[in-house]
């Protein structure tokens, strides 16, 4: 009787992790989704300027606003754990919390809010004891040092307090990555344990020829996994349901950067991959090779640029460009969503364009189907 019960107890976790396995094939974490990402504090954190952000992008018809919370020099929320981002002095003297605001506002509209943080970059003097020391991004950006578990463990702990304390959707993970060597001598120790070897020395190689030292190679990837699993494990305790997406390029390999996302995708630790493609012409080939190599392709999401670089800086692209890149996008992919960057270049041309088109697209669909899909 007992060995009965065993085996049917046996078949059915069988079952049960077959039903699930298939679910998450099937998944399409970002179906129907249109979402826009902000990089600049001015547009949420007052009332009036989220008010009018989020007024512009629903005629626009996004449905999923994308604002930095964490730009690696303090929170924009009462937090316990980070002082507030300097920026956002007066909002902390009054009393007013704008990322509360935001999505409360945002949700009464029907808009999904998944903060942003720029996670391994450090952009003021805060936390010292996490920076990753002489190493600058561009020549002017700070970093913070993945290889420390303390800042692993900080900037988890950090995402998290978002995830508990607010009613999110998901959360975005942009600079996660390592951007520098780690020689200090915490790494130094660290790598000669871990691998026999010598960190100064394969460092002076890696720099040549990174492919020599599959070490040092290792040790990039296995710190920012661990950044990556250690976020993605306490997020999903506290809300499994949030989307966690990461803003990567998949098919370039810099392994400095230690970014391994096929394999985060593929292990579970992130729901999507927001493929950065800022050309004027989504590269099509490319997108469709990193697909094949997705266990759910569909976890690969297009985040297109919405403007041109020139001389004194940016320019926003046409109404009419953008129209067509975003219809585009969804007739290729039409499950995986699409994201724009960047908020501060949406015009008001594309947003009449957008405009224009979404409302054709509601007035022709059957009856039913287009508010299933675009909500």
């Amino acid at each position: 009787m007992n060995r009965r019960r065993i085996f049917l107890l046996a078949c059915v976790a069988s079952l049960a992790v077959l039903v699930i396995g298939t679910q998450n094939v099937g998944a399409a974490p970002m179906e129907g989704k249109r979402a826009i990402l902000d990089e600049t504090f001015q547009f949420w954190v007052t009332k009036e300027a989220a008010d009018r952000t989020l007024s512009r992008i629903k005629k626009a018809g996004f449905n999923v606003y994308v604002p930095v919370v964490w730009y690696g020099a303090g929170t924009t929320w009462p937090s316990r754990l980070a002082p507030w981002d300097p920026k956002l002095y007066p909002q902390a003297a009054a009393g007013f919390d704008p990322l509360h605001y935001v999505i409360e506002k945002a949700h009464s509209m029907g808009i999904e809010v998944h903060p942003w943080f720029t996670v391994a970059l450090r952009q003021s003097n805060i936390f010292p004891e996490f920076a990753l020391h002489g190493v600058l991004e561009g020549g002017r950006l700070g970093v913070f040092d993945v290889h420390n578990p303390r800042f692993r463990s900080f900037m988890a702990d950090m995402i998290t307090e978002v995830v508990a304390v607010y009613d999110v959707d998901g959360i975005n993970l942009d600079y996660i990555r390592a951007m520098g060597l780690c020689t200090n001598e915490a790494c130094i120790s660290e790598y000669r344990e871990t691998y026999g070897r010598n960190l100064a020395l394969d460092a002076a190689t890696f720099r040549v020829a990174p492919r020599l030292v599959p070490t040092l190679i290792d040790y990039q990837e296995s710190a920012v996994t661990s950044l990556v699993r250690e976020i993605s494990k306490q997020v999903r305790k506290v809300k499994p349901q949030v989307i966690i997406s990461v803003d990567v390029h998949p098919e370039l390999t810099d392994y400095l950067q230690g970014q391994n996302s096929i394999e985060w995708a593929n292990r579970g630790y992130v729901d999507v991959l927001f493929r950065m493609d800022y050309a004027k012409t989504i590269d099509i080939a490319s997108t469709e090779s990193i697909r094949k190599r997705l266990k759910n392709p569909d976890s690969l999401m297009i985040l297109a640029g919405n403007y041109d670089l020139v001389p004194n800086g940016a320019q926003p692209r046409s109404g009419q460009w953008i129209v067509d890149t975003m219809n585009d996008v969804g007739l290729r992919w039409p499950r995986s969503g699409v994201a724009v960057y960047l908020y501060n270049q949406l015009s008001d041309d594309q947003v009449a364009a957008l405009s224009q088109w979404h409302t054709g697209r509601r007035r022709h669909a059957p009856s039913g189907t287009e508010s299933l899909r675009m909500h």
